[in-house]
């Protein structure tokens, strides 16, 4: 069994945790004069966003590295750009989880710094840095030779997946904006996620798979939209859209593995309905 290197994967993360507490110094000057307003139905852009943008693109650039480094990518053809760029490989599947993991993790906790103040950053560095190790190592092992290793690291990498998705349905809806850009922030938040979970293999590229995370987003925009005029706390409403996903992502995967049948569809069904009438019932009470 090959082991992680976590003498690349330790380094990584600890410069995802140094920039987001440069994040948090940026946040807590209330004078910070770089800020963009794109809308008056958005937030203020200000550059702590940036750095949290630039964060991801060095987590996914780091996980890319990671995973292409693995014996059993060594000789594998991954996705390749078009044109003079051909000759570059990437591996797409394993950007979703780490950059959303940050990105998550500081929108999720920032919505708490009013009342837990500095507990809120003190949570968003556990939670990034333990999600990422997490991941990271998930990531690893799901290219290992023996499937039940494979098994393992996949049930990992979903558990991941689900809370990233909570934090971030979670924070979308807390927001208020207006329809238009939560369905469009829902369908940014969902399709990745659906297809990094419904993704087969590294160079799983095919067209049913994307036509599955579409539809996984579009319906997700969908209930996010009817959620705005539903008197919910943004964690119910969080909860219910996640519920949903669970619910679309598990049928996809059993209808890829020829295991869907009438009882599998009437457990994840009575599921979550039981999940969404519990969560109305809460919200009315």
């Amino acid at each position: 069994m090959n082991k992680p290197r976590f003498d690349r994967i330790l380094p990584l993360i600890s410069l995802v945790v140094l920039g987001l507490m440069v994040v948090f110094l940026l946040e807590s000057n209330p004078d910070n004069p770089l800020v963009a307003r794109i809308s008056d139905d958005l937030p203020v852009v200000s550059v702590a966003w940036v750095v949290i943008a630039l964060l991801a693109i060095v987590v996914s650039t780091g996980a890319d590295l990671l995973a292409r480094a693995h014996p059993r990518l060594e000789h594998s053809s991954l996705l390749t750009l078009p044109g003079r760029l051909r000759r570059i490989e990437l591996a797409p599947l394993f950007w979703v989880l780490p950059s959303t993991v940050v990105i998550a993790s500081f929108a999720f906790f920032r919505l708490f710094r009013g009342s837990l103040q500095g507990l809120a950053f003190i949570l968003v560095l556990l939670a990034c840095g333990i999600l990422l190790t997490v991941t990271l190592v998930a990531q690893h092992y799901a290219l290992d030779r023996e499937p039940e290793v494979r098994e393992k690291a996949r049930i990992t990498s979903q558990v991941v997946a689900y809370l990233v998705g909570f934090g971030l349905f979670s924070a979308i809806m807390y927001s208020h904006y207006r329809i238009i850009f939560t369905i469009a922030l829902i369908l940014l938040a969902s399709v990745p996620l659906a297809y990094r979970l419904l993704a087969r293999s590294v160079n799983d590229h095919r067209r049913p798979l994307t036509i599955s995370t579409m539809v996984v987003g579009v319906v997700l925009a969908e209930a996010a939209a009817i959620l705005t005029y539903w008197p919910a706390p943004f964690l119910v409403s969080g909860t219910m859209l996640l519920a949903i996903f669970y619910v679309m992502i598990g049928m996809l995967q059993h209808s890829q593995a020829g295991t869907l049948d009438r009882r599998v569809g009437w457990e994840l069904g009575l599921l979550g309905t039981l999940v969404l009438v519990v969560l109305a019932a809460a919200t009315i009470w």
